[in-house]
Protein backbone atom coordinates (compact mmCIF):
# COMPACT_ATOMS: atom_id res chain seq x y z
CA UNK A 1 0.00 0.00 0.00
CA UNK A 2 1.27 3.56 -0.65
CA UNK A 3 0.92 6.47 1.33
CA UNK A 4 0.58 10.11 -0.45
CA UNK A 5 2.23 12.84 1.59
CA UNK A 6 -0.05 13.96 4.61
CA UNK A 7 -1.36 10.94 4.91
CA UNK A 8 -0.18 8.48 8.39
CA UNK A 9 1.84 6.08 7.78
CA UNK A 10 3.78 7.80 4.38
CA UNK A 11 7.23 6.80 4.77
CA UNK A 12 6.21 3.57 7.10
CA UNK A 13 7.30 1.76 4.15
CA UNK A 14 10.41 3.24 2.66
CA UNK A 15 14.02 1.61 3.14
CA UNK A 16 16.99 3.71 3.84
CA UNK A 17 19.81 1.97 2.65
CA UNK A 18 22.46 2.86 5.57
CA UNK A 19 25.92 1.73 6.08
CA UNK A 20 26.33 0.44 10.03
CA UNK A 21 28.11 2.15 12.08
CA UNK A 22 30.64 0.89 15.00
CA UNK A 23 29.39 1.98 18.24
CA UNK A 24 32.85 1.37 19.86
CA UNK A 25 36.80 0.11 18.98
CA UNK A 26 39.27 -0.24 20.69
CA UNK A 27 41.37 2.49 20.25
CA UNK A 28 44.87 -0.06 21.19
CA UNK A 29 43.61 -1.87 18.11
CA UNK A 30 41.55 0.00 15.41
CA UNK A 31 44.19 3.13 15.59
CA UNK A 32 47.16 4.41 15.11
CA UNK A 33 47.73 4.92 19.37
CA UNK A 34 50.81 3.08 20.04
CA UNK A 35 53.06 5.22 22.70
CA UNK A 36 54.94 2.11 23.23
CA UNK A 37 55.59 0.73 19.88
CA UNK A 38 54.23 -3.04 20.42
CA UNK A 39 51.26 -2.45 18.09
CA UNK A 40 54.11 -2.55 14.65
CA UNK A 41 56.09 -5.39 16.02
CA UNK A 42 53.07 -7.01 16.84
CA UNK A 43 52.14 -6.77 12.87
CA UNK A 44 55.69 -7.83 11.39
CA UNK A 45 55.86 -11.22 10.43
CA UNK A 46 59.55 -11.67 10.76
CA UNK A 47 61.88 -10.12 13.41
CA UNK A 48 65.48 -10.31 13.94
CA UNK A 49 66.13 -10.27 17.68
CA UNK A 50 69.61 -10.57 17.04
CA UNK A 51 69.83 -7.30 14.90
CA UNK A 52 70.29 -4.57 17.93
CA UNK A 53 69.20 -1.46 15.30
CA UNK A 54 65.73 -2.73 16.07
CA UNK A 55 66.23 -0.52 19.45
CA UNK A 56 68.25 2.43 17.69
CA UNK A 57 64.89 4.06 16.45
CA UNK A 58 62.54 2.02 19.10
CA UNK A 59 59.30 4.60 20.41
CA UNK A 60 60.75 4.14 24.20
CA UNK A 61 57.95 6.64 26.23
CA UNK A 62 59.77 9.14 27.23
CA UNK A 63 59.66 12.01 29.60
CA UNK A 64 57.79 15.19 29.04
CA UNK A 65 59.94 18.03 27.77
CA UNK A 66 61.71 20.21 30.00
CA UNK A 67 62.53 23.84 29.05
CA UNK A 68 63.11 27.43 30.86
CA UNK A 69 59.70 28.23 30.73
CA UNK A 70 58.54 25.17 32.58
CA UNK A 71 61.69 24.30 35.03
CA UNK A 72 63.43 28.12 35.41
CA UNK A 73 66.46 29.21 35.02
CA UNK A 74 70.04 27.18 34.66
CA UNK A 75 70.41 28.61 38.56
CA UNK A 76 73.96 27.75 38.79
CA UNK A 77 74.51 29.61 35.91
CA UNK A 78 73.20 32.47 37.16
CA UNK A 79 75.36 35.47 39.06
CA UNK A 80 73.79 36.32 42.30
CA UNK A 81 72.59 39.50 40.99
CA UNK A 82 71.27 37.79 38.14
CA UNK A 83 69.31 35.23 40.61
CA UNK A 84 67.91 38.33 42.61
CA UNK A 85 66.68 40.31 39.30
CA UNK A 86 64.85 37.13 37.88
CA UNK A 87 63.38 36.50 41.51
CA UNK A 88 61.98 40.35 42.02
CA UNK A 89 60.20 39.81 38.20
CA UNK A 90 58.66 36.14 39.46
CA UNK A 91 58.51 37.30 42.94
CA UNK A 92 53.94 36.43 42.71
CA UNK A 93 54.70 33.10 41.57
CA UNK A 94 57.53 32.13 43.86
CA UNK A 95 55.56 32.99 46.74
CA UNK A 96 52.72 31.52 45.81
CA UNK A 97 54.80 28.63 45.49
CA UNK A 98 56.21 28.29 48.86
CA UNK A 99 53.37 30.47 50.26
CA UNK A 100 56.05 32.97 50.70
CA UNK A 101 59.09 33.99 50.54
CA UNK A 102 61.26 30.24 50.92
CA UNK A 103 63.60 31.17 52.96
CA UNK A 104 65.72 34.21 54.78
CA UNK A 105 66.97 36.38 52.08
CA UNK A 106 70.80 35.88 52.97
CA UNK A 107 69.85 32.07 52.07
CA UNK A 108 67.22 32.44 49.51
CA UNK A 109 69.68 32.68 46.46
CA UNK A 110 72.47 30.02 47.52
CA UNK A 111 73.39 27.12 45.64
CA UNK A 112 71.21 24.45 47.57
CA UNK A 113 68.58 26.69 48.59
CA UNK A 114 64.81 25.51 48.37
CA UNK A 115 64.30 27.79 45.30
CA UNK A 116 67.35 26.43 43.61
CA UNK A 117 66.50 23.04 44.90
CA UNK A 118 63.14 23.11 43.39
CA UNK A 119 64.18 23.75 39.68
CA UNK A 120 66.76 21.34 39.58
CA UNK A 121 64.36 18.82 41.08
CA UNK A 122 61.79 19.26 37.94
CA UNK A 123 64.69 19.67 35.58
CA UNK A 124 65.85 16.38 36.97
CA UNK A 125 62.87 14.84 36.10
CA UNK A 126 62.63 15.43 32.31
CA UNK A 127 65.53 15.96 29.69
CA UNK A 128 66.22 19.09 27.63
CA UNK A 129 63.59 17.65 24.08
CA UNK A 130 62.47 14.80 25.82
CA UNK A 131 65.01 11.78 25.35
CA UNK A 132 65.15 10.09 28.41
CA UNK A 133 63.00 7.19 29.12
CA UNK A 134 60.60 7.14 31.21
CA UNK A 135 60.51 4.53 33.80
CA UNK A 136 57.31 4.84 35.98
CA UNK A 137 55.64 4.59 32.67
CA UNK A 138 57.15 0.93 32.35
CA UNK A 139 56.81 0.34 36.15
CA UNK A 140 53.01 1.23 36.32
CA UNK A 141 52.15 -0.61 32.89
CA UNK A 142 50.26 -4.03 33.69
CA UNK A 143 52.01 -5.70 30.53
CA UNK A 144 55.23 -4.60 31.72
CA UNK A 145 54.79 -5.70 34.99
CA UNK A 146 53.22 -8.97 33.66
CA UNK A 147 56.78 -9.76 31.70
CA UNK A 148 58.74 -8.76 34.44
CA UNK A 149 56.92 -10.86 36.85
CA UNK A 150 57.71 -14.28 34.39
CA UNK A 151 60.72 -13.88 33.54
CA UNK A 152 63.47 -16.27 34.87
CA UNK A 153 65.75 -13.58 35.34
CA UNK A 154 68.05 -15.96 37.49
CA UNK A 155 68.81 -17.69 33.79
CA UNK A 156 69.88 -14.69 31.73
CA UNK A 157 73.67 -13.90 31.38
CA UNK A 158 74.53 -10.28 32.76
CA UNK A 159 71.02 -9.12 33.21
CA UNK A 160 69.71 -9.27 36.90
CA UNK A 161 66.40 -9.06 37.95
CA UNK A 162 64.85 -5.31 37.84
CA UNK A 163 65.16 -3.67 41.57
CA UNK A 164 63.07 -0.56 40.88
CA UNK A 165 63.86 0.98 44.59
CA UNK A 166 67.52 1.44 43.20
CA UNK A 167 68.90 4.46 40.86
CA UNK A 168 69.70 2.31 37.94
CA UNK A 169 68.04 -0.76 38.83
CA UNK A 170 66.31 -1.08 35.77
CA UNK A 171 68.05 -0.23 32.66
CA UNK A 172 66.72 -0.03 29.05
CA UNK A 173 68.17 -3.54 28.50
CA UNK A 174 65.44 -4.64 30.73
CA UNK A 175 62.85 -3.01 29.03
CA UNK A 176 64.80 -4.86 25.61
CA UNK A 177 64.16 -8.06 26.98
CA UNK A 178 60.94 -7.87 28.45
CA UNK A 179 59.81 -5.97 24.80
CA UNK A 180 60.70 -9.64 23.27
CA UNK A 181 59.14 -11.76 25.31
CA UNK A 182 55.99 -9.40 25.23
CA UNK A 183 55.71 -9.82 21.40
CA UNK A 184 56.85 -13.57 21.44
CA UNK A 185 53.86 -14.82 23.53
CA UNK A 186 51.42 -12.16 21.21
CA UNK A 187 52.81 -13.59 18.36
CA UNK A 188 52.16 -17.42 19.76
CA UNK A 189 48.80 -16.97 20.72
CA UNK A 190 47.97 -15.07 17.51
CA UNK A 191 49.32 -17.91 15.40
CA UNK A 192 47.92 -20.74 17.57
CA UNK A 193 51.38 -21.71 18.38
CA UNK A 194 50.26 -21.75 22.03
CA UNK A 195 49.12 -24.22 24.56
CA UNK A 196 47.83 -24.39 27.95
CA UNK A 197 49.55 -27.61 29.32
CA UNK A 198 45.55 -28.98 30.12
CA UNK A 199 45.02 -28.60 26.17
CA UNK A 200 47.87 -30.69 24.96
CA UNK A 201 47.83 -33.81 23.47
CA UNK A 202 47.94 -36.76 25.69
CA UNK A 203 50.52 -39.09 25.70
CA UNK A 204 50.62 -42.45 24.63
CA UNK A 205 49.44 -45.16 26.96
CA UNK A 206 52.08 -47.10 29.17
CA UNK A 207 52.59 -50.56 28.41
CA UNK A 208 53.08 -52.12 32.04
CA UNK A 209 57.05 -53.95 31.79
CA UNK A 210 58.09 -56.26 34.48
CA UNK A 211 61.54 -54.96 36.55
CA UNK A 212 64.61 -56.67 36.56
CA UNK A 213 67.44 -56.44 38.80
CA UNK A 214 70.61 -58.10 39.03
CA UNK A 215 71.13 -57.07 42.86
CA UNK A 216 71.90 -60.02 45.22
CA UNK A 217 72.14 -60.10 48.67
CA UNK A 218 75.68 -59.29 50.12
CA UNK A 219 75.43 -61.57 53.30
CA UNK A 220 74.10 -65.27 53.90
CA UNK A 221 70.50 -65.18 55.70
CA UNK A 222 70.07 -68.61 58.26
CA UNK A 223 67.49 -70.75 57.68
CA UNK A 224 63.77 -70.48 59.80
CA UNK A 225 64.16 -73.24 62.27
CA UNK A 226 60.69 -75.31 62.99
CA UNK A 227 59.60 -75.19 66.20
CA UNK A 228 59.49 -78.13 68.29
CA UNK A 229 56.62 -79.75 70.04
CA UNK A 230 55.98 -78.62 73.51
CA UNK A 231 57.19 -81.12 76.55
CA UNK A 232 54.24 -83.66 77.89
CA UNK A 233 54.66 -86.04 81.17
CA UNK A 234 54.65 -89.25 80.23
CA UNK A 235 52.33 -91.83 81.88
CA UNK A 236 54.97 -93.20 84.47
CA UNK A 237 55.57 -89.02 85.62
CA UNK A 238 51.98 -88.50 85.94
CA UNK A 239 51.82 -91.55 88.60
CA UNK A 240 54.47 -90.48 90.46
CA UNK A 241 52.80 -87.45 90.99
CA UNK A 242 49.90 -88.05 91.77
CA UNK A 243 51.35 -90.98 94.48
CA UNK A 244 53.54 -88.20 96.04
CA UNK A 245 50.28 -85.62 96.47
CA UNK A 246 51.54 -82.75 94.84
CA UNK A 247 49.01 -80.54 93.78
CA UNK A 248 51.00 -76.95 93.57
CA UNK A 249 49.94 -76.27 89.69
CA UNK A 250 45.93 -76.71 91.22
CA UNK A 251 46.84 -74.18 93.89
CA UNK A 252 48.59 -72.08 91.52
CA UNK A 253 45.69 -72.06 89.25
CA UNK A 254 43.03 -71.28 91.87
CA UNK A 255 45.49 -68.50 93.34
CA UNK A 256 45.40 -67.04 89.46
CA UNK A 257 41.77 -67.21 89.17
CA UNK A 258 41.44 -65.86 93.06
CA UNK A 259 43.49 -62.64 92.36
CA UNK A 260 41.75 -59.54 90.97
CA UNK A 261 42.92 -57.50 88.60
CA UNK A 262 45.27 -54.10 89.70
CA UNK A 263 44.03 -50.73 89.52
CA UNK A 264 45.48 -48.68 86.68
CA UNK A 265 45.84 -45.00 86.64
CA UNK A 266 43.50 -42.64 88.78
CA UNK A 267 43.62 -38.93 88.27
CA UNK A 268 43.70 -37.55 91.47
CA UNK A 269 42.51 -34.40 90.94
CA UNK A 270 39.24 -36.06 89.45
CA UNK A 271 36.06 -34.93 91.41
CA UNK A 272 34.65 -38.56 92.45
Amino acid sequence: MTFRPGQVGYGSNTIVDREPEPVYQDPLVASTYDPDGLQGLFAQDEIDWDDSSIWDSWNWVTLGVVDEDVAGPAWAGLSMGERKDWFNENRDSVEDLFEGRPVADFTMFSDDSPLATHYNNIRNQGAMGGTNIDYSYYQKDPLYQMAFGNIDWDAQDGLDAPNWNTPGGVTQEHLQFATMNIVNTFRAVRDDAYRDPWKGDLPDAITPVAMTTDYETPFAIPGIVKQLPKPVMSSNLQNVKARSGSNKEAQWNELKANTPDQQGFVDPNAST
